[in-house]
């Protein structure tokens, strides 16, 4: 059964208005995985992701992350 991996992003007040937009949780990611082994990899070793988790350094001031397996409560 599928992951579904979300993700919301509140910006640091110091960042300017052209680098975000106003508000708390401003930006959101959805992603959907085939398995706990492919979230897993996407997480801890995609060089993708690590490089867009490093890139947030320092103008994230809050994140919020729900993984769920749709159908499950």
């Amino acid at each position: 059964m599928p992951i579904v991996h979300i993700v919301l992003f509140e910006f640091k007040p110091t960042i300017s208005h052209a680098q975000v937009a106003d508000g708390a949780f401003s930006h959101g990611f959805v992603s959907e995985f085939q398995s706990e082994e492919d979230r897993k990899y996407y997480l801890e070793q995609d060089p993708a992701h690590l490089a867009f988790v490093k890139s947030l350094d320092g103008v994230v001031q809050n994140v919020r992350v729900v993984d769920f397996e749709p159908g499950k409560f």
